[in-house]
């Protein structure tokens, strides 16, 4: 499956790296969710989503039991969608991913880290709750210097697939092609 997004096409991995690009603030680039060569990790975080969607096309959060998703549980943050305020506020922010960028943005909404950072993470965030499919991309870590990342964006129902209320954000320094340091 291919998602677009207003400044670039969705590449594959390959691609990407063959022609590097130079993320600046406002950037990411859009990658294939279904290509063959995205990180291990982040290829089997993908197909754990599909394997556990429902009926509706998503999977319920019991199937996100933390006990299910070992393999994952530093790597992920997750964002409940408040409609009152149409935004989301981080509920659980992986360990991996605050040792990554030096920040734990727990308790704080989506347009904060918009604020902070000039960053279009809100827009993603309800792009993947009204598509209702996993978003892939490469964002850039402002915080410290480690360049680009490979960020996961899975949307999850706590109503037995009625809505994407959650969605489940991973994290993986490095980029493509390569497992994620633990």
């Amino acid at each position: 499956m291919k998602l677009f997004r207003w400044c670039a096409p969705s590449r594959s991995a390959r691609e990407v790296r063959r022609h590097p690009l130079h993320l600046q603030k406002n950037a990411s680039a859009r990658l294939d969710s279904a290509g063959g060569d995205l990180n291990p990790q982040a290829a089997r975080l993908i197909s754990f989503w599909h394997a556990n969607r429902l009926e509706t096309g998503l999977p319920d959060r019991q199937s996100f039991d933390p006990s299910c998703m070992t393999e994952w549980l530093g790597y992920i943050s997750i964002y409940e969608y408040e409609p009152a305020k149409d935004d989301f506020r981080n509920r659980l922010e992986g360990s991996y991913v605050a040792d990554l960028t030096g920040e734990n943005w727990t308790g704080h909404y989506a347009s904060e880290v918009d604020m902070r950072f000039g960053a279009r993470f809100l827009r993603d965030l309800k792009e993947t709750r009204v598509q209702r499919v996993p978003l892939v991309d490469l964002v850039q870590i402002f915080q410290n210097d480690y360049g680009v990342a490979l960020r996961v964006m899975l949307p999850v129902s706590r109503r037995s697939g009625r809505e994407a209320d959650q969605i489940f954000v991973a994290i993986f320094a490095g980029g493509v092609g390569q497992p994620a340091v633990a």
